[in-house]
């Protein structure tokens, strides 16, 4: 309303001659200009009127976030899946038997290609969330409890290494596990292979080169999880790019140990499949 008063009472001095035309020129830009201020500073009012609300309701909902009652721990010592199930995109779906994992077993996991035996591994760390059934970890007592999945050791059928040390890639680049290398390093037989390199444990990994075979990086990774010691260990056809001799002497040493131990594989001969408690087979 004060700009156009003005606009009008400019237009009324430029018709009677008291002024330029310029100058309606000038007060109808001011006009333009200052409308256009009005409105920023209108919508700027709004945004943050918005941006309060918001925060209102952002302060509400959190309120209500129940803290659960379930006791955490470390490790369960059992695992089981529920009428787990997941549905694809595409309309296929994984439908899982019940299972029960208990502390310490040695299980070889098995079944037909699709059937979700590495999709029940994500299931399990929580990479996945299933559409039906639950994943359920017990302690010793048979209490539900939220376990540190990140203290699960896994690993996948692609063995995960870095551009660095053979060693940094065993303990993680952390020093504090150096005394326990060279044991790991004879269990998974990678002892003959780091004679090979000049620099032994200390060689360097290129990543665009792959200057190391798959069979010496699954046991790299396999090393990794002896040195770090996790109660809970999944592997994903941790020995397939490994000779069968090396696999039946690795295998026999790494199901010694008090770790429960859920490995996938196939075309594991007989006397690999006697070294495991049991085997669980999954059906596509």
């Amino acid at each position: 309303m004060f700009g156009l008063i003005i606009f009008v009472l400019t237009g009324f001095l430029v018709k009677n001659d008291l002024v330029q035309m310029s100058t309606l020129l000038i007060v109808g830009n001011f006009r333009f200009y200052l409308n256009q201020a009005i409105n920023e500073i209108s919508q700027a009012r709004g945004e943050m009127k918005g941006v309060k609300s918001l925060i209102e309701e952002v302060n509400e909902a959190a309120e209500k976030v129940q803290v659960s009652d379930k006791q955490k721990t470390n490790m369960p010592t059992v695992i089981k899946t529920e009428s787990l199930r997941l549905n694809f995109p595409n309309g296929e779906k994984l439908n899982y038997p019940d299972i029960q994992i208990n502390q310490g077993e040695k299980i070889l996991l098995t079944g037909d290609s699709g059937s979700g035996k590495s999709t029940l591994f994500k299931l399990i760390l929580g990479e996945l969330a299933p559409s039906a059934g639950k994943i359920i970890f017990e302690d010793k007592d048979g209490n539900e409890i939220n376990p540190d999945l990140k203290a699960i050791g896994y690993l996948p059928q692609d063995p995960v290494i870095f551009p660095a040390s053979i060693k940094e890639n065993i303990t993680m680049f952390n020093n504090k596990l150096d005394n326990k290398i060279e044991k790991s390093v004879e269990e998974v037989n990678l002892s003959a292979d780091l004679q090979k390199f000049e620099e032994g444990i200390n060689k360097q990994l290129d990543l665009d080169k792959l200057n190391i075979s798959g069979g010496q990086r699954q046991k790299i990774v396999l090393a990794r999880a002896q040195v770090h010691e996790n109660d809970i260990i999944l592997i994903d056809e941790g020995t397939s790019a490994i000779d069968q001799n090396s696999t039946i002497d690795i295998l026999d040493k790494l199901l010694k140990s008090k770790a429960t131990i859920v490995f996938i594989a196939h075309n594991f001969t007989e006397e690999m499949h006697e070294l495991f408690d049991r085997e669980i087979h999954l059906i596509k």
